[in-house]
């Protein structure tokens, strides 16, 4: 009798511990993890019923997606900043006589006209948003390489660009030191007289799928020049007798080992009046530049540069 007991409050006891268990209540599941956003990635139909070698975007979307806290009213978070979360800053332009620094305008909201797309083919584009703007024509905002995706937009390499925007041009060339970015633009004083626009040509190399300000220098490292190549233009130094005019000119050819510049300086004098003086000088020459880990070196600085440097000596 003692043992059967001892059994009966055994069972009792279990009863009792499983009823309790099913009375427990059950926690709630776990939410399923919300994916975070990927820097630099926008899921858009916009264009998608278009062959994907044509598919465009407008305005207000490569701004959505190159720059943090865009607006659709057209306002960007200042200082700029690109998708990264990196400031748009352009380090460069140190080491030229040409051009001199230039003021930033006051900024303002960004519209479709600050958008400079380039088509690659295929998937790709090249696309300049711009961010701000310099009393020497030149403009400056995040640059980036997209591609196109079936369901949206991924951007690929990402950086600063600051260059002229007029009648721009961008492209991609491959040296044998990597990727250099080509933006040939102008900037004219009187829009109306093509005779008062320089043209130029921005190159900024590809570093570790970044576009990377950088000046141009010697095999030693010293400074050769600036990356913004004048292709065209005129100006003048000096003043009265002693104020001194020129024209320059330079064209680039492309090839694995690098860019050759070839360049052609005239310079006059001319009178107070400004009447036309004696001919002073016409100086050729070519130098190459080419690209080493991720610096631009240059064979020698432009000839625009030396003279230039030289007229500022004799003062």
């Amino acid at each position: 009798m003692q043992i059967a007991r001892i059994v009966l409050v055994g069972a009792v006891i279990g009863a009792t511990t499983g009823c309790a268990a099913r009375r427990q209540p059950q926690a709630p599941p776990a939410p399923a993890p919300i994916a975070a956003p990927v820097p630099c990635t926008m899921a858009t139909t916009v264009g998608a019923a278009q062959p994907i070698a044509e598919r465009a975007l407008p305005a207000s979307q490569w701004f959505r997606l190159l720059l943090y806290g865009y607006l659709p009213t057209g306002a960007i978070t200042r200082p700029a900043t690109d998708c990264f979360g990196r400031r748009v800053d352009w380090s460069a332009d140190r080491c030229s006589g040409w051009p001199g620094p230039a003021a930033a305008l006051p900024s303002q909201s960004v519209t479709a006209a600050d958008i400079v797309v380039e088509n690659l083919g295929g998937a790709q584009r090249l696309v300049w948003a711009i961010t701000e703007r310099f009393a020497d024509g030149q403009a400056q905002g995040s640059l980036a390489l997209a591609e196109f995706e079936a369901q949206g937009v991924r951007v690929r390499s990402v950086g600063v660009l600051r260059a002229h925007p007029t009648r721009a041009r961008l492209s991609l060339k491959n040296l044998a030191g990597g990727t250099v970015l080509i933006a040939e633009g102008e900037s004219c004083s009187v829009p109306q007289d093509p005779s008062t626009c320089s043209r130029t040509a921005r190159l900024v190399p590809l570093v570790g799928g970044r576009f990377t300000p950088v000046d141009l220098a010697d095999a030693a490292g010293k400074c050769a020049g600036s990356t913004l190549l004048l292709l065209k233009g005129q100006g003048a130094i000096g003043h009265g007798r002693g104020r001194k005019e020129f024209q320059f000119e330079s064209a680039l050819t492309y090839d694995a080992e690098g860019v050759a510049v070839h360049e052609q300086l005239t310079v006059e004098e001319r009178a107070q009046d400004g009447t036309a003086g004696n001919f002073l000088r016409r100086a050729q020459g070519e130098r190459r530049v080419r690209l080493q880990a991720g610096a631009l070196l240059a064979t020698a600085p432009s000839i625009l540069d030396r003279w230039i440097g030289a007229q500022q000596k004799s003062e």
